[in-house]
This record gives C-alpha cells, structure tokens and sequence, in this order.
C-alpha cells in the first residue's frame, strides 16, 4: 500500500461505483459533494491505496463532543483479504491518531470478521425509498405553524434549526451552514416557524443523478428532517415530509430517498413508513473504542 494523493480521487470513485453495483454499498456521492466532504483531507497520512485493487479513506468528524474517525475502505471486485488490510489499516491509524471511536459502515450480513479486528455492531442504518409515480401522501398544514420564505431566512438560523433538531440523536454532528448540503433549489428547503415566528422543524432536500444506481433516477433526496424538541409530536415532520415530497416530483424527480437511524427513539421510520417509504438498503455500523 501506499499513500494516497488527491489525484486518487477518480480511482477512489471508480471502486465506490463497483460496491454499489455489488450491492455492498447504497450510493456514491456526486463529484461535487465528493470534492466537499474532502476539503482539507490530508490525503498522505489519512488515506492508503492498494494499486489496482483498493483503497481506503480515514475521515474524521466530532460527534457527543468527541472526535470520531469513519473508516471508508473498498476493495474491487470484491475481496475480503484486501478490504481487511485496508480496513485493519484504518482502525490502526485511529486509535494512534487518539480517537476514542472508529466506525465501519457496511451492509448487515457482510464483513463479520470486522470483530476481529476490535469492532462490534452497534447500530442499524436504513436507506428507505419510494416511488414518486404513484399517489402522494395529502399534505396536511399543522395549525399554529406557517411555512416561511426561505430566503427570508439566514443561513445561520437553518444551522440552529438543524443543530437543535438533532442534538439528542445518536452521534450528532453539529454543522455550521456551509455543511448543511442546502440545494441550490430554494423552494427544497422547507421551514416551519409557530406563531411568533421561530423555527420550529425543517426538511432539506436536493435533487440528484447518481451513477451506477438503480433506482429511477433522478433521486430526490430528503437529506435532513428535523423537529426542535418543544415542537415534536404534534405532525410537523409528516407535514414537511409530505410536502417535500410534492415538490421534488415537480421538480423532476422519479424516486424518493432518506436516511434513518432503525433505532431512533422518536419512530422516525414509522411515520415515513406511513408515507409509503420502504426499507431498501440495511447498513450495520460498525464501532472500535478505545481507552
């Protein structure tokens, strides 16, 4: 193996595509969300490559306050002995960088020898799809609530929304407004406020071609739904859901996609359940911690 380099990076996309094609991995990220997440990587010491064969990424992020690294590692076509030194690698360079944790990400019933290297399963992470051909769910406004204009709305304010909505959610993130990922489709940011005009829940949405995907594309993504804890349970989410999803029909879209913690104590998967979603990829993360 040897160090990575930024000029890698067509490589690194090429092996994502051929899991995905696989089956052992939900997406790839387009090229342009490819060149966000990696601003800053320091590809040397953070990435190997194993020529022709594999590579692997150590990305690093702070959540509940501590940093966590995630260990993306692809081997093509598909081989266990590579992607077990790539990943082997990975978890090594966490636990000497200092982090306390180091995630896995890979689909549930594959890689069990990841305990063999110091990781247990931890959690379920659902990829839950619908078609946007068939009839929507009715959009149903919650009295008490408005939805305000988005560019009445500084990006600031969406942070907070967003950094509120999810700051009792496994593994939060806080984001600053540059890494919300907003569309540059202004009517696919959605923000209900209450009477006196504070947030009270939001969805982010973005409209995407992906490669070697097999879902009719484009895909809507509904990136980020969120309800500020004063506000929930009272149909906000189904509201916003609902409507996002209107609107990404118009704007082209052919399937409806999401992400969901399967064990979020608020039954987020139910209700999109309800609104016709189905469980379409089963991730199992993956932990090491250390001392």
């Amino acid at each position: 193996m040897r160090p990575g380099r930024r000029e890698d990076l067509p490589e690194v996309t090429r092996l994502w595509e051929q899991e995905v094609i696989a089956g052992l991995r939900d997406s790839v990220p387009r090229d342009d969300v490819m060149r966000r997440l990696l601003t800053g990587f320091d590809w040397e010491a953070c990435s190997r490559v194993d020529e022709g064969r594999g590579a692997v990424l150590v990305l690093k992020r702070d959540a509940d306050a501590r940093p966590i690294t995630r260990v993306e590692a692809a081997a093509a076509p598909p081989n266990d002995d590579v992607l077990r030194s790539l990943l082997e690698w990975g978890v090594a360079l966490s636990r000497a960088a200092g982090a306390p944790i180091a995630q896995v990400w890979r689909p549930v019933g594959t890689a069990g020898w990841l305990r063999e290297l110091g990781l247990e399963p931890v959690r379920p992470w659902w990829r839950m799809d619908r078609s946007l051909e068939t009839p929507l769910p009715p959009v149903q406004p919650v009295d008490g609530y408005r939805l305000l204009d988005p560019a009445g709305v500084p990006a600031g304010a969406w942070a907070d929304a967003y950094n509120h909505s999810f700051a009792d959610h496994w593994r939060h993130s806080p984001r600053a407004p540059e890494q919300l990922g907003m569309s540059e489709r202004p009517d696919l940011s959605l923000m209900a406020a209450d009477a006196e005009g504070r947030p009270a829940a939001i969805t982010l949405c973005e409209i995407e071609t992906l490669r070697a995907d097999a879902r009719p594309q484009p895909v809507g993504l509904v990136a980020s739904v969120g309800t500020l804890p004063a506000h929930r349970r009272r149909g906000l989410a189904r509201w916003l859901v609902a409507e996002s999803l209107t609107r990404l029909k118009a704007g082209g879209a052919a399937t409806a996609s999401l992400y969901v913690d399967g064990r979020n104590e608020h039954r987020a998967a139910e209700l999109y359940s309800n609104l016709g979603f189905v469980v379409t990829f089963d991730t199992t993360v993956w932990e090491a911690t250390f001392p």
